[in-house]
């Protein structure tokens, strides 16, 4: 066995070990991405947000601006009574 025929192995050996290191790189970030798309479809301890009508931050929600919007200015004292009590249901 020359040096030559060393020199080539070791040649050979480099480029295999080089190949099996890009292979292990590229299975690592396409293991690495189907963790990341799963933990992204994974559900969550939250809630979900529902539509009540009602905005948490003490606005006013569809639901009130529609109640708003039945004002009339010359309702008797009991429709008056009625329309209180919803707005105060409905917290707006």
């Amino acid at each position: 066995m020359t040096i030559e025929d060393v020199a080539e192995r070791a040649d050979a050996w480099s480029e295999a070990i080089k190949k099996i290191i890009k292979a292990l790189s590229a299975a690592g970030v396409a293991l690495a991405a189907a963790i990341s798309a799963l933990l992204m479809w994974w559900p969550s301890n939250t809630p979900e947000p529902t539509n009540t009508g009602i905005l948490h931050n003490g606005g006013h929600g569809a639901q009130c601006s529609q109640l708003y919007n039945t004002i009339e200015h010359n309702w008797t004292e009991q429709q008056w009574g009625v329309w209180e009590k919803l707005k105060s249901d409905m917290n707006c």
